[in-house]
């Protein structure tokens, strides 16, 4: 995808607009002799019936207003520091730009564009073998957005179980306006897979009020009566990614040797239900609800292959488990009924859905950053030994780190475990059925610890984010590690010793450990101000105690209740004035 970053008022935008235009027309209107079968889009035996440019290549044209979007433009950190800027995404990470000095002509730009086509070209041949799309006639049949009225929502959102993905917006919002050219090229590109609609939440407000739509634009996939809200990115490339998903979102049949080819190909994350003749039907209905949750993360998978059983030690069915670069995890709960608790499920797998060492970009962001602890690798792929040795390192580390938890957390379930059989036998010794009961009642339950994650990012593209939050130019002083806390803005970017953190397993984990500590052995720095620090500080105390922190509040009320009390008290029946003084006095001074 090539994304336009512009803004509306700038004169080289303005002078530039035509030749954008004709640069999109040229390729998307441009019909390829393929070989391939028609568009399902056209007319059989039209000029069109060939397979276009967009369709061959499945490459895209996005614009981003930078003036109503200004915070996505800063936070990409594609380096957009003049306009018009032309930048060159794939897979929602930006690879070049195209030059800002260089000459905006139909011709130059189009070689510009040919040099990553050539790349796409080479690799068509291994992309024959993948999933063809799905065509159906009778969804998004006019391949555009339907304006959808209260009325119109219950009947073809909520009525058919059809999936749609809709737009909530008001027509004096900024955002909707500048997000209106991309949801309409959406609908078009979607034509016969997915239902697009929008609802005017000025015109209907009382649907949104229903559906909790509490900002300007709200995107929203609704199937079979379940809804997930769209946050990622809205360029035209990032909403046609996550509908192509939605639509391929069914939970697939699969045996060892697909689970192999799907690994050989670049999975890093997936999920497996195995079941067996006994699973019931109401585990398979409750697994029937979560790929819609999972969209855009991960695929939801389901086996009975005794292969793959083995190979990830499956004793019990049914089992939830997912497998990140080969390494699996399991869902907690073994007992009967818990694999339908869908809240617990979902809440699982969002803690599990991200790869081991995901790469940090302005779409993933605050999944990565927000609410943990976070590994964080700066690194540079300018130097691919260094950069390929880093980030061996840094999932060394995020491995080894995963299994000491899990022991962790498995001898601290022994213990519990122990404990409670120690109050079983105690209690069956006395012959007290009371304390019997209640030991057998007892459940084991782990203290929830603090989230790590590991994670790496483009210290070189994100260059200016890095410099002016960590403090670290990756060109000049090489990979290094940063320990951050986004919650309270705070990081740690040294050992014990004082060095800096280096792409090392062991020295990584060891500052990790000195980090996470009760009390935490290194010094920490702020990617803050002081006093914003402290706020930080105190939410997050308040956060992760909050009765302890109600309890201090409501002391600290009383406390000032009574202290304001006593002071009135003392102050006798004068209220707010001394009076003792002038009890004496006259007006004119003391009495003689």
């Amino acid at each position: 995808m090539i994304e336009r970053g512009y803004s509306p008022t700038c004169p080289h935008c303005i002078k530039a607009a035509p030749i954008w235009k004709q640069l999109h027309d040229k390729y998307t209107t441009q019909v390829v002799d393929s070989g391939t079968p028609p568009s399902p889009n056209s007319d059989p035996g039209s000029p069109s019936s060939s397979p276009t440019f967009t369709e061959k290549y499945d490459f895209h044209f996005a614009n981003i207003n930078c003036v109503s979007y200004g915070d996505i433009c800063a936070d990409t950190k594609v380096g957009i520091e003049a306009f018009p800027s032309f930048i060159l995404f794939k897979d929602g990470k930006a690879i070049e730009q195209y030059p800002l000095e260089a000459d905006r002509t139909v011709e130059d730009m189009s070689k510009f564009v040919d040099k990553y086509i050539v790349e796409i070209s080479a690799k068509s041949n291994r992309n024959l073998a993948l999933p063809k799309t799905i065509y159906d006639e009778s969804k998004n049949p006019e391949g555009k957005s339907v304006a959808l009225t209260a009325d119109g929502f219950l009947k073809e959102v909520i009525g058919t179980g059809d999936g749609w993905f809709v737009k909530f917006y008001a027509p004096w919002c900024q955002h909707c306006q500048a997000l209106a050219p991309q949801w309409a090229e959406l609908g078009r590109e979607m034509k016969n897979q997915l239902n697009i609609g929008e609802v005017n939440c000025e015109n209907d407000k009382r649907l949104c009020k229903e559906l909790k739509v509490r900002g300007y634009p709200t995107i929203i996939y609704f199937q079979h009566g379940e809804r997930i809200e769209y946050n990622g990115l809205r360029g035209l490339g990032d909403l046609v990614s996550f509908a192509k998903k939605a639509v391929d979102s069914s939970i697939k049949e699969i045996e060892f040797t697909d689970f192999e080819e799907m690994e050989k190909g670049g999975m890093e994350v997936a999920f497996l239900f195995f079941y067996d003749s006994a699973t019931t039907t109401e585990d398979f209905s409750a697994m029937e609800r979560l790929p819609l949750s999972f969209i855009g993360h991960a695929p939801l998978l389901k086996t009975k292959s005794d292969l793959l059983a083995r190979r990830f030690r499956i004793t019990t069915w049914p089992r939830l488990i997912v497998v990140r670069d080969g390494h699996p995890s399991y869902f907690p709960g073994i007992a009967p009924g818990a694999i339908r608790d869908f809240g617990r499920v979902t809440g699982w797998a969002r803690s599990v859905w991200l790869p081991i060492l995901p790469e940090l970009s302005a779409a993933n962001s605050h999944e990565i950053m927000n609410g943990k602890t976070v590994v964080l690798g700066i690194l540079s792929r300018d130097r691919p030994k260094d950069f390929a040795a880093a980030k061996k390192e840094l999932k060394a580390a995020a491995l080894e780190f995963m299994d000491q938890r899990q022991q962790q957390e498995k001898n601290e379930k022994q213990e519990l475990r122990n404990k409670k059989q120690l109050r079983i036998e105690e209690a069956e010794d006395r012959n007290d059925q009371r304390a019997l009961r209640t030991a057998k009642n007892m459940k084991i339950n782990l203290e929830k610890k603090k989230e790590i994650g590991f994670a790496w990012v483009d210290g070189v593209f994100w260059e200016r984010w890095v410099r002016t939050t960590y403090g670290v130019n990756v060109a000049e002083m090489g990979e290094r590690i940063i320990i951050n806390e986004e919650d309270i803005k705070q990081y740690w970017d040294t050992t014990l010793e004082g060095t800096a953190i280096v792409p090392s397993r062991s020295i990584i984990l060891d500052t990790l450990k000195a980090v996470i500590a009760e009390h935490p052995r290194i010094r920490s720095k702020s990617t803050t101000n002081r006093f914003e620090t402290a706020y930080y500080q105190i939410r997050a105390k308040i956060s992760n105690h909050p009765l302890a922190s109600w309890f201090l509040l409501a002391s600290v009320v009383i406390a000032l209740a009574v202290w304001g009390r006593g002071r009135m008290k003392r102050r006798g029946t004068g209220g707010f004035f001394r009076l003792e003084s002038t009890k004496e006095e006259g007006v004119g001074g003391k009495v003689d």
